[in-house]
């Protein structure tokens, strides 16, 4: 008779508790995946090159995507995946400081565990260390570490040296150009008010040929397709989306018609004419002189489109007609009928452009409508225009556009929190450097057992500035050395100077001086989302596995299971 958990549970269930088998096991689940995405921290990072399940080629450094692209299998490790994944949609920025930091504060708690520390005082001492952290960063702070360098974030200039730290850790060497071009985007479409700014304003188009930097931004929606019907341009656009193929309703049920004559088959035809002609005048009648749709069009409606000089256009992705849809304030209709009025988009122009060898529809928005009617004056469009500005993408492959346009995507999500909240820490590693020397003295104050774990928190955080040290072929320790000294001595702002020592020797750079900052609200987000991640992956002391249905995948030679 079997004894143990296992006992009670069906055939073929696996069950694995205690350090040994549970906690540690989890833990080199999760370091192993960080060994694979630390090394492309900063902007000297490396980029990792993975052949997905479609034998898709992917060259990345966003650690987001290198952990989704392959497919981790250990539970444990899928947490820290998970983490990164919602780390990248709340801010876009900061996923492998996500992913590392967690990593880091399992390895520590590891040598902690060793050491004969319990899970509960490890955890509390992280729990401990990050209200910390939050409490040092909290709104009401009076901390040196907080700036607000960029007052005005509707001057290209300023808002460039905000965006630029997040792209140069991930297209160092084009962080100049493109924070500029982001900038430039942006600050088109930034309100009056910058807590109102919409990401979904800016539109990525990539085009493949020459290098990145002939990219360039338009005012308006690129759309990489040409019009269906005769008509190519159009002015003062009112627009009907349609998610539906552009026909005549069918009938539910089968019919069948008997003809017995030629004239019958004529009138049968005529029909269908004058009802297709009928449909698109009624059109024509509510101003309506653009419709989009994400399925085909009836020969017999492009031959009335142009009749009427209306403008024709598919898009076959359902979520570029979504995103155009929304971009121009039109609602997604799935019938084909007049829309309402609420639900009919507007733009100010639509027309042909070649970018490269390729032709495509730009619609621009200047913010002013004005549609006439039959008697030539002008009516109220009934929608307000929205602001729309597409980054037109140019590079020699598709690897490299995908992996700027995640670049940019980012920029422009920092742009956001910056738009929410315009307070900044120093970069180049200096906030965790001091946060860390923080903790430091925050642990020799402690009496209990938590003090171990707080001085391994502080540890944890110092990778960061290490790994920038490593990855730009400096000289670690002494650059840590340098940095510990300055931060001991209260110079928070000191941090890693990646293009090597100054002329005087030193390793390190003042990041006021440099302009080189990090939005709070992105690193204070990634620093919690990686203690939670890190505390709850320590939590777990049993793991069960059952049986897969349908019975076992077939294995891949040389692939072994995760336990």
């Amino acid at each position: 008779m079997s004894l143990g958990s296992s006992s009670m549970m069906k055939v073929g269930t696996n069950s694995y508790s205690g350090l040994e088998e549970a906690v540690f096991k989890n833990i080199e689940a999760c370091i192993q995946l960080v060994r694979i995405t630390r090394t492309s921290m900063g902007p000297n990072g490396l980029s990792k090159m993975i052949l997905n399940h479609l034998e898709k080629l992917v060259i990345t450094k966003n650690a987001s995507a290198i952990a989704t692209e392959i497919e981790v299998n250990h539970p444990a490790a899928k947490m820290l995946v998970m983490a990164a994944q919602n780390q990248a949609l709340e801010y876009g920025d900061g996923t492998n400081l996500v992913v590392t930091l967690a990593g880091e504060l399992l390895e520590r708690a590891k040598d902690l565990l060793e050491q004969g520390l319990v899970v509960t005082d490890i955890i509390a001492g992280y729990e401990r260390a990050l209200r910390h952290i939050l409490n040092k960063l909290d709104s009401n702070s009076l901390s040196t570490l907080i700036h607000r360098p960029f007052g005005d974030l509707h001057d290209k200039k300023q808002l460039a040296l905000a965006i630029k730290p997040a792209l140069a850790s991930k297209q160092s060497g084009y962080e100049d150009f493109l924070s500029e071009l982001v900038a430039e985007a942006c600050i088109q479409v930034i309100p009056e008010n910058p807590r109102l700014f919409n990401p979904e304003s800016i539109r990525i188009a990539k085009v493949p040929g020459k290098s990145i930097m002939d990219s360039f931004v338009v005012r308006g929606f690129v759309i990489p397709t040409l019009p269906r019907g005769a008509v190519q341009r159009m002015q003062n656009c009112r627009i009907a989306v349609y998610g539906c193929a552009i026909e005549l309703d069918r009938t539910e049920t089968k019919g069948t018609v008997l003809l017995q004559s030629a004239e019958e088959l004529l009138d049968l035809s005529a029909s269908e004419e004058k009802a297709m002609d009928a449909k698109i005048k009624e059109f024509f009648d509510n101003g309506i002189n653009v419709i989009v749709s994400q399925m085909s069009f009836h020969d017999l409606a492009l031959h009335f489109c142009d009749k009427y000089n209306i403008l024709a256009v598919k898009i076959g992705s359902k979520f570029e007609v979504r995103r155009f849809a929304k971009s121009v304030g039109a609602a997604l209709n799935m019938t084909f009928r007049v829309p309402e009025k609420e639900k009919i988009g507007t733009c100010s122009e639509m027309t042909i452009e070649e970018i490269g060898d390729k032709q495509v529809i730009v619609a621009r928005d200047d913010g002013s409508t004005n549609i006439t009617n039959d008697s030539g004056t002008a009516e109220d469009a009934g929608v307000n225009c929205r602001d729309i500005t597409t980054i037109v993408l140019r590079a020699a492959t598709q690897s490299v556009l995908n992996d700027v346009s995640i670049a940019i995507g980012n920029a422009v999500n920092v742009v956001k929190a910056t738009c929410s909240d315009d307070r900044f820490l120093p970069g180049a590693g200096a906030a965790e450097m001091a946060l860390a020397t923080n903790l430091h003295d925050l642990a020799s104050k402690e009496p209990g057992l938590q003090q171990y774990s707080i001085h391994a928190y502080a540890e944890a955080l110092e990778v960061v500035p290490r790994l920038l040290a490593e990855t730009a072929g400096l000289p670690a320790d002494e650059v840590m050395t340098e940095m510990q000294s300055k931060h001991v001595q209260g110079v928070d702002y000191t941090g890693v100077n990646i293009d090597g020592a100054d002329e005087n020797g030193e390793w390190t750079l003042n990041t006021s001086a440099a302009q080189i900052y990090d939005n709070l609200a992105v690193k204070a987000w990634a620093i919690r989302m990686a203690t939670d991640t890190a505390c709850n992956v320590l939590r777990v002391d049993v793991i069960v596995m059952r049986k897969q249905a349908g019975g076992p995948k077939p294995q891949v030679p040389g692939q072994t299971e995760w336990n």
